[in-house]
Formats: structure tokens, sequence, C-alpha cells
């Protein structure tokens, strides 16, 4: 579950199977013990939502570190922050042990998923065209707009001004 609306069928369809459960949030929900029967219906019905149900605790923490990487960043909460300090201030597992957990659940290190999703926001913010890239950087906890750089054209090819060049020639906006 990844947004409001996914909570909501979850809700609904736990109510509508008449599940006794503790709290839903994105990513997560808490049921009290069902039986064979009632779980299979459930798993049922939330896969034709296009869920599935976890039942793997390694792979539940690496949907919950997504989860909270992806808040972090979407919701600008990120300046001044390392990634260890955001793992420790959200888990109650040492940093290697997450970061174990992970790499070997989603195939790739929480740092380069991590350096994607801040990627993928630069590119969010350069379309936008609301922040210069020095703003961006500080706003992403970079150590200098040409740290940044570095790193957006590594992953991308592209240097921030002449990505941001491109997309203004595609929507046709000159600034």
């Amino acid at each position: 579950m990844v947004c409001n609306r996914c909570v909501s069928s979850v809700d609904n369809t736990l109510n509508n199977l008449k599940i006794e459960f503790e709290y839903i949030s994105l990513g997560q929900y808490n049921i009290n013990n069902i039986n064979d029967d009632l779980y299979l219906k459930l798993k049922t019905e939330l896969q034709t939502l296009g869920f599935d149900l976890i039942d793997d605790n390694k792979k539940i923490i690496s949907l919950k570190i997504k989860a909270t990487l992806i808040d972090v960043i979407s919701l600008g909460k990120i300046e001044d922050k390392s990634l260890l300090s955001i793992l420790s201030e959200n888990f109650d597992f040492s940093y290697n042990y997450l970061s174990k957990v992970f790499r070997i659940s989603e195939n790739i290190t929480i740092e380069k998923y991590f350096l994607r999703l801040k990627i993928e926001k630069i590119k969010e913010y350069l379309s936008y065209n609301e922040l210069s890239i020095k703003e961006i950087s500080y706003k992403l906890n970079y150590n200098s707009v040409s740290h940044l750089s570095n790193h957006f054209k590594k992953e991308t090819g592209l240097s921030p001004s002449l990505f941001k060049k491109n997309i203004n020639k595609r929507t046709g906006l000159d600034f």
C-alpha cells in the first residue's frame, strides 16, 4: 500500500470479510487471528485489487525501509539528515542488519536505492522549475552543487542544467 486510496481499499476488504484488525497504515496492517479459509479469501480479494500479502519478515522490513525513504524524500524531510540517522529514527535494528536484509531482499543496496530516489526527486524539482540547482542540493542534503551535478550526470548521463534544458524544449517553456 503506497497511498491513502490503497489503505482505503484494504480497509474496505477487511470490513467486507468481517476481519477484525488493530490498524492499517501505508504498507502494513495488523489483523487479529484468522483461520486458514478466511486468510485465503483475504489473500484472493487483495490480489484482485493488485496487492499481495507478505509473510516474510525480512521482506516486510525491506518494504518498510522503502516506504520510509520514499516518505522522507517526498515530504522533503532530508535536510541535514544522513541515511543512517533516517533509518535509526525509524527502526529498532542496526544499520548493518537493515542493509543486509535490504540487499538480499531487493538486490540493491539501501544507499543505491536512496540515491535513485534522490535522482528522481531532482528530476521532479528540475521539471517544476521552481528551485535553483543550489536550492535542490541543499534540500536533498548534498555537500555541494558539484556533488549533486556529478551524481546526477553519473546516473542520467546529463548534467542537471542540460536535463532542465531538454525538459523546457519538450514542454515549450523557455526559462
